[in-house]
């Protein structure tokens, strides 16, 4: 079956070398798959979350599996944003487990109603030609 598996190609670079491709070519700049921008996405997408967006490493295409047409580029992490994303996130669980239960299971409560709130268009993660 091969739902999700372009979404999944959206978010994990599946060829370093591919380079970025041609704009006119991404299937998120495609009307057909519009829906990818409602998710976010963009021709170029940074790939590290540290509390912002970025990534200073090299730019990757990603591939869907389905039709192996590219998705979307994704840049990825350089070494120092990935010792920065890693101090940082040990930061964010020593502030997360001082955090009483009840309240991490509200916020666990609200990230699922967002979620919901974009249920059809993630449904939409279906490249069946």
């Amino acid at each position: 079956m091969l739902r999700l598996r372009c979404a999944a190609a959206a978010l994990l670079p599946l060829r370093a070398g591919a380079g970025a491709a041609a704009m006119s070519t991404l299937l998120v700049s495609q009307p057909r798959y519009a829906w990818l921008r409602e998710l976010g996405l963009q021709e170029e997408n940074p790939g590290v979350y540290n509390g912002r967006w970025g990534g200073r490493g090299q730019v990757v295409t990603t591939f869907c599996p389905a039709n192996n047409e590219p998705i979307a580029s994704v840049r990825q992490a350089s070494l120092e944003d990935y010792e920065e994303t890693v101090k940082k996130a040990k930061e964010a669980w020593n502030i997360w487990a001082d955090i009483p239960a009840p309240k991490r299971g509200e916020i666990v409560r609200h990230i699922g109603d967002a979620l919901r709130q974009k249920i059809k268009v993630l449904g939409s993660l279906d490249f069946v030609n």
